[in-house]
């Protein structure tokens, strides 16, 4: 039997995106970068990842968008991982532009400056990463993929994971912020261990 034959499953049109039908988790990040004259720039990310396991972090975005731009013309950016108690901020941060190409939600939103690179990080979050630009690879549809190389790494205290906290402590003290696009959010507090198989390794 194949998909199509199976009625437990919708086959979508090859023009409907799949991740309009179906809510998939994903992590919510803010980026932040510096516009030409200085100011702060904040926009919200979910499609945003380590790139392996080394200090590598990519996102997409589109070339239309300050963000991508702000990062190729500064060569930095900064990832900041917002608590459940703080999404607001990332609604803040999507907020459309007003006619003169400002975003007045920002002055809601309380920022800090990264302290390698030059662009602002969300002040509150439980976790934020500074980039310097290693790349931008163009020509997923509309999207382009943004990769930095970490630089820098801030993990707040409640939130820092070390061998004597307990994970249910840890969830407990700092839950975490996870999107489902494109409407919903939801706050992780409690956690089970994966039951990784005997012998397992990365």
């Amino acid at each position: 039997m194949t998909f199509s034959e199976d009625s437990n499953f919708v086959t979508l049109q090859p023009d409907q995106p799949w991740f309009e039908t179906v809510y998939a988790p994903a992590p919510l990040v803010i980026v932040g970068t510096r516009e030409p004259d200085g100011s702060d720039d904040l926009a919200p990310k979910h499609m945003a990842f380590p790139l392996g396991w080394s200090d590598y972090f990519g996102f997409v975005c589109t070339p239309e968008h300050s963000t991508y731009t702000n990062a190729e013309r500064a060569g930095v950016f900064t990832v900041s991982y917002p608590r459940p108690d703080n999404v607001l901020e990332a609604t803040l941060a999507a907020a459309p532009r007003d006619e003169e190409g400002d975003k007045p939600s920002l002055e809601e939103v309380e920022t800090t400056d990264a302290e390698t690179v030059d662009a602002p990080a969300v002040a509150d979050a439980y976790a934020v990463l500074e980039c310097e630009l290693e790349k931008t690879v163009d020509g997923f549809g509309r999207a382009s993929l943004v990769a930095g190389e970490v630089v820098e790494k801030h993990v707040h205290t409640d939130a820092y994971r070390s061998d004597d906290t307990e994970p249910e402590e840890l969830f407990r003290r700092a839950p975490s912020l996870v999107y489902f696009y494109p409407d919903r959010f939801a706050e992780v507090g409690e956690t089970q261990a994966f039951p990784f198989p005997k012998g397992f390794q990365r």
